[in-house]
């Protein structure tokens, strides 16, 4: 379908079919993209004889090892690559069976307040944010922030929408008060996420005593 016409309908159709698609590898199978994270290549195969993959049957692996996945219109790989799912997008399938992220809750609208106001800090627990998913994201924090203990906590803000989000312990502080560098940080977490899901940076005074390790 060319790329002007994929509209919402094909999209869907796309996620419905593509999971146990019989797709090719290559050799290597894992390259860089170029926003610099892994990803599994695969492709529409060529006529005759194949070693087929799929989606499902590389899904643990991929989360295992921090890779996203890209499909390519053919074994040449010849212009840009048909879909491409980010670690966040299939984590997202693991755990809700879509690729889109959790589906929305609906409901009425979260109220927005200025004054001060109690939130609830915890850990994110397995169901939230699998201990897979906290592996990936402490093993690129570390070896590209040069964090050496990095932790992830929850906080739970009935005033927000979504009202649950994670908070990392990379903090203003750490980056010598330039606030484009931590957004930058920031902004490369949401490739590990499933859609609709938020992170934010530690604020100011706050402690990560109580939060996960990200192993």
């Amino acid at each position: 379908m060319p790329r002007e016409e994929r509209l919402d309908a094909w999209q869907q159709e796309l996620y419905t079919a593509v999971p146990d698609a019989t797709l090719m590898c290559f050799d290597p199978q894992v390259s860089r993209g170029p926003d610099t994270f892994p990803y599994f290549d695969l492709a529409i195969p060529d006529p005759g004889p194949v070693t087929p993959f799929c989606i499902t049957h590389l899904l643990d692996f991929l989360l295992e090892n921090g890779l996203g996945c890209v499909i390519w219109g053919n074994s040449k790989r010849e212009g840009p690559p048909e879909w491409v799912f980010t670690y966040g997008d299939l984590l997202s399938y693991s755990m809700f069976g879509r690729f889109e992220g959790p589906m929305a809750e609906g409901g009425s609208p979260p109220e927005y307040v200025k004054e001060e106001r109690q939130v609830l800090v915890a850990a994110p627990n397995e169901t939230f944010l699998p201990t897979v998913a906290r592996k990936a994201i402490g093993t690129f924090v570390r070896e590209n922030y040069r964090h050496p203990d990095p932790k992830v906590g929850l906080v739970v803000d009935a005033s927000r929408d979504p009202s649950q989000i994670l908070v990392i312990n990379l903090s203003l502080e750490q980056y010598q008060g330039d606030q484009h560098k931590l957004d930058m940080a920031m902004r490369y977490l949401f490739w590990f996420l499933p859609r609709g899901y938020t992170i934010m940076a530690l604020p100011a005074g706050w402690s990560d005593a109580d939060f996960a390790k990200l192993a």
